[in-house]
């Protein structure tokens, strides 16, 4: 169900007084009898190590049948529980939070119930039953559901519904004596073949770190390497660790660190030792302009382009949209605040003092509750440092009416944007990236990427024209130009990429709405810019033809 997760209708009955239990302050001890009649005690799991994850929810709540059915508990059960496939340090309990359940209530046969909360749940389920009442005012439950976190040593939080990897990031907040683990990998792009990766040492416990041991290996290849840190890293203090120097091939690569043995020991929080990252070499030249791509090619990434995905969920893909485009999907990416980027090759921008990129975008927002964001950086370090050069999000994003469904642009939905890349005229070898920031709201596209030794529109009011449009998008035999004049003479030009003009007309004394038609069956195929220009202004959109 769509938003379920970040849209839930609470429960205020009796409980509508109480607040939940504030975060830090101790956990109160309870021993239950699950339904297989297995007896738990919360202290022994946490005096155990384990972090112990609470679920109090009633079977006739909605919004907990749907975070129970997400998987996310299930998931960490299974991966981090006491048979776990990654660690085994954690326990997750379902704890029915209303008296009056029965048991054909759990197994979805009652009459108060959303469904069979039994069947392919692999942690324990508690129900109370007479001790229910008192449980819920022990741990202040204020509405279902409510997920707790309670670390090791008995502190509570509540961590809310959050997806599997959300819940085990949330134990990385825990007070640990020891805990040792790598927080940031490589470098993303990387122009030279040979170097030392580094990545970042947290010491994530309370003691100081003066030892660990480190292994690490590259594209899962099967040669581990091992290396002993030693120092002096005060609680929550970082340092950079280098690795030797290794030659990798131009392509995508991983590697994979992991830490044990803080202070030779062990290491408290087994949930977070493995930790993988990935990087891109590219040994590419700077390809000369103009450039352009419009996605018609469907085997995406291309080559020497580079996609960051920092948690291997969503991110951006081709879709056969406006004959191919790219396609971040937010409308189905619950992951508030998660950034995804893809970095076209490498330009050459030698003698582009007018360099300029153009490119179109769509977007519809799915309310204003949920607001997603598009940027444009550039670098011409190999992304050690990147400059932000255009940015729109929400409402300046949006290029359609707000929907609830999800998003696909219509033709007439694109708008073409322009970023002036003058100032990095005579660089060699220009960087450029589309960073997107995803609000769980709706899709964003973005479609006919091209730079060019052209500038940017010089007027985009309304004293050049008003309502300027393109049509068709993409065309094959005419162009069809809309826009409201007023009492002037205008020029329209048809521009390639290399600023050559390779038709135009010019119309004198035009007043009011018009429509132009422009023959461009002689044209190549490729992307060209429509101008307008009247009294030394100018306004452009892109135009692909095929």
């Amino acid at each position: 169900m769509k938003k379920l997760l970040l849209s839930i209708a609470l429960f205020v009955g009796t409980f509508s007084a109480n607040a939940q239990l504030a975060n830090g302050t101790t956990a109160p001890d309870w021993t239950f009898t699950d339904l297989n009649g297995t007896s738990w005690n919360l202290y022994s799991l946490t005096a155990a190590g384990k972090t112990v994850f609470i679920d109090v929810s009633a079977t006739w709540c909605g919004p907990c049948w749907g975070y129970h059915n997400s998987g996310a508990l299930e998931d960490l059960y299974n991966e981090h529980g006491p048979t776990g496939t990654i660690t085994q340090d954690v326990m997750v309990f379902y704890i029915e939070g209303d008296a009056t359940t029965t048991l054909a209530d759990l197994n979805g046969t009652g009459t108060n119930t959303q469904g069979n909360w039994v069947a392919g749940t692999p942690y324990p389920i508690i129900d109370p039953g007479a001790a229910t009442n008192g449980f819920n005012a022990d741990y202040n439950i204020g509405y279902f559901p409510t997920i707790y976190k309670v670390c090791t040593d008995n502190k509570i939080y509540e961590v809310g519904q959050q997806n599997t990897a959300g819940l085990v990031a949330s134990i990385n907040s825990c007070p640990f004596a020891t805990d040792v683990y790598s927080s940031a990998g490589p470098v993303s792009l990387q122009c030279n073949g040979s170097f030392a990766p580094t990545f970042t040492l947290k010491n994530n416990g309370q003691s100081t770190l003066t030892s660990c041991s480190i292994a690490y290996e590259y594209d899962n290849n099967g040669s581990v390497m091992n290396m002993p840190w030693t120092g002096s890293l005060a609680a929550g203090a970082t340092t950079t660790v280098t690795l030797p120097t290794n030659t990798f091939a131009a392509g995508s690569h991983t590697l994979e660190v992991t830490t044990t043995l803080p202070n030779g020991g062990a290491d408290n929080n087994n949930t977070n030792n493995v930790q993988d990252y990935s990087f891109t070499v590219t040994t590419a030249a700077g390809v000369a302009m103009p450039y352009s791509n419009n996605f018609s090619n469907a085997t995406f990434p291309y080559a020497n382009w580079i996609l960051n995905n920092s948690d291997n969920g969503i991110t951006w893909a081709r879709a056969t949209t406006n004959g191919g485009a790219l396609k971040y999907d937010c409308y189905n990416y619950s992951s508030q605040g998660q950034v995804d980027e893809f970095i076209i090759e490498p330009i050459n921008l030698t003698g582009g003092s007018n360099a300029s990129l153009n490119f179109k975008v769509a977007h519809a927002r799915y309310s204003t509750s949920y607001t997603e964001s598009l940027e444009v950086l550039v670098s011409t370090d190999c992304g050690a440092t990147w400059t932000s050069e255009w940015s729109k999000s929400g409402a300046a994003l949006a290029t359609a009416a707000t929907t609830t469904s999800a998003y696909t642009p219509a033709a007439g939905d694109w708008r073409a944007e322009c970023v002036d890349l003058s100032s990095y005229a005579g660089s060699t070898k220009v960087f450029v990236k589309f960073k997107g920031t995803n609000g769980y709201g709706n899709n964003v596209y973005v479609d006919d990427i091209a730079i060019a030794n052209v500038a940017c529109a010089l007027g985009l009011g309304e004293e050049a024209v008003e309502t300027f449009n393109v049509f068709p998008n993409p065309a094959t035999d005419v162009v069809n130009v809309t826009f409201e004049a007023d009492n002037a003479d205008y020029t329209i030009a048809i521009v390639d990429l290399q600023g050559r003009v390779m038709t135009s007309q010019e119309l004198t004394s035009l007043n009011g709405s018009q429509s132009i038609a422009l023959p461009v069956n002689n044209l190549a195929k490729g992307s060209y810019i429509v101008t307008i220009s009247s009294n030394g202004l100018s306004t452009s959109k892109n135009v692909v033809i095929k």
